[in-house]
């Protein structure tokens, strides 16, 4: 780790609040994620399997505005506060906090640096219901619902696979399919020369193959299970 690195993450942790509790931070987003879909499927009725198709359609978009905001908000600054806020937070402090040389916590304190706030999730959802509210008047309730359970859990895929590129190597994070690709995938982009432009996707890198901002010079299946392997980089 170089003294750069060290020197940030010893100010980053100076500044967590004493009463910080990285398990109950996680536990906090679980618990309203889960409630959330839990609405959600209690109200899904005798489902067709049209609307079952709401399912992979919202995920290849989430999938895709998942790295839409990671490309151009959360690495681009702007000078909307909001959105200069993300940046700060995801480019200036996740980015020193984190390089591909060093990865890992040291401790649950530092799962601040990675997990959103618990409200950001309240945020994701609510920016879910205009369009859960248009696709239920267009085509049916149960569709409605399908969209948001869908955009939740993609939200809570997110927190826990950006949460297996940083915790310590061990059996599960390299031997499961997807989670090792983008354990691997997750690393690379934290190399500050390619940060900025390429490996994006931060839960599958569909969108990353798509756009050719993947690091792998693979097609789609070969890139979502290419697990550690770096024989196929550019």
């Amino acid at each position: 780790m170089s003294e750069r690195q060290l020197n940030y993450r010893s100010v980053y942790r100076n500044r967590i609040a004493t009463w910080y509790n990285g398990f109950v931070h996680v536990a906090l987003i679980y618990l309203i994620g889960f409630s959330a879909i839990f609405v959600y499927v209690s109200h899904i009725e005798e489902p067709t399997l049209l609307e079952w198709l709401v399912v992979p359609t919202v995920f290849l978009l989430a999938n895709f505005f998942e790295w839409y905001l990671h490309a151009q908000i959360m690495h681009r600054p702007r000078k909307n506060k909001a959105l200069k806020a993300i940046y700060t937070r995801h480019t200036l402090m996740h980015h020193q906090f984190f390089t591909d040389t060093e990865m890992r916590f040291a401790n649950p304190t530092d799962w601040r640096v990675t997990f959103f706030p618990p409200y950001a999730l309240i945020v994701f959802i609510l920016m879910s219901v205009p369009p859960a509210l248009l696709v239920g008047f267009l085509f049916s309730a149960n569709a409605g619902f399908f969209l948001m359970c869908t955009t939740t859990s993609v939200y809570l895929i997110y927190e826990f696979m950006h949460f297996c590129c940083h915790i310590d190597e061990n059996w599960f994070v390299r031997h499961c399919p997807l989670v090792n690709t983008l354990r691997r995938h997750h690393t690379a982009h934290h190399n500050q020369s390619i940060m900025m432009n390429q490996n994006m996707n931060l839960t599958f890198p569909i969108s990353d193959w798509l756009f050719g901002t993947s690091d792998l010079d693979r097609g789609l299946v070969g890139t979502l299970f290419n697990g550690y392997s770096t024989r196929y980089k550019k």
